[in-house]
């Protein structure tokens, strides 16, 4: 029987995601402990849970849930003192980084918006910045965050001060953790996700906004339907599971004049509506996948 580790934040403890998680890895005969990441204790050198230290070579294999910096020393840790199985890996964590996804992306030659990071809250850098992407409007967003938290549309430097001032860590306002991204208008409400589980695409939805909100996000209001999966939404997800190596991932598309155009992947994109609408076990092939 192999011994399993899932480590969540405090959110995630009873979410679809990750009771989906359990259900199928107990399924598969897996002897399944899950822990939340609040109660750990970290040195640089070993981890303690509930003040026991916690042994990574008692497990065969470890799935992180979340992508708190918790997670990100957990996995560290344990990719340096075992070899175990381990999701995501250190190599994946970068892709909860808008700004390393972009490069990924564009290193792959996949079409993306135009990005440029935050350097200055100086009225005359940040308009040099602006006119490098195209102008206003455009879209500012935190490098980390997810379900459209900490992104928005800003038609002038007036709007892009009053959104850096409302982040909750002003301490980063301004001066880095911050990206400015064309604002591809004839996008506005819609977007597209592929659900991909290794090299088989599971499927596709199209999100649509109900307000005159640009972003289409379900957790914001947005309607998600299942669609047809086109063949550039194929072509670039294989590429990019490919290339990235990724176990799991929700990718995120949006439609320009020129095509389709990469925004995001989500390595840990919640399916709860997908498998719903679908009937596809996306839990079941993760953990098949993963374990294999």
């Amino acid at each position: 029987m192999k011994r399993m580790l899932i480590i969540v934040e405090n959110s995630e403890e009873e979410q679809y995601r990750t009771l989906r998680i359990l259900e199928e890895a107990e399924k598969m005969g897996c002897k399944v402990d899950l822990i939340n990441s609040s109660g750990m204790k970290f040195l640089t050198n070993k981890v303690f849970v509930k003040g026991k230290e916690l042994y990574f070579e008692e497990y065969d294999a470890i799935y992180s849930i979340g992508n708190s910096d918790r997670h990100h020393y957990f996995i560290m840790l344990a990719t340096i003192k075992t070899g175990v199985r381990i999701w995501p890996s250190n190599k994946h964590l970068l892709m909860n980084d808008k700004f390393f996804e972009g490069i990924f992306l564009d290193n792959l030659g996949i079409r993306t918006p135009k990005t440029i990071l935050l350097t200055s809250k100086e009225k005359v850098v940040v308009d040099k910045l602006v006119e490098e992407i195209g102008g206003y409007p455009c879209v500012a967003k935190k490098v980390t965050g997810s379900e459209g938290r900490y992104v928005c549309l800003v038609e002038s430097f007036d709007d892009l001060y009053k959104f850096l001032e409302k982040l909750p860590h002003p301490s980063i306002s301004g001066k880095k953790g911050i990206l400015l991204q064309e604002y591809i208008e004839e996008s506005k409400g819609t977007d597209f996700r592929t659900y991909c589980v290794g090299d088989e695409i599971l499927g596709a939805i199209q999100r649509t906004s109900q307000t005159d909100d640009f972003r289409a996000n379900v957790s914001l209001g947005g309607v998600a339907e299942k669609i047809e999966v086109t063949a550039e939404m194929e072509e670039f997800s294989r590429k990019i599971m490919k290339e990235g190596n990724f176990l799991f991932a929700g990718i995120d598309f949006i439609m320009s004049n020129s095509g389709l155009v990469a925004i995001e992947i989500n390595t840990s994109a919640d399916f709860k509506g997908f498998e719903k609408a679908t009937g596809i076990n996306v839990a079941e092939k993760i953990i098949k996948k993963f374990l294999e």
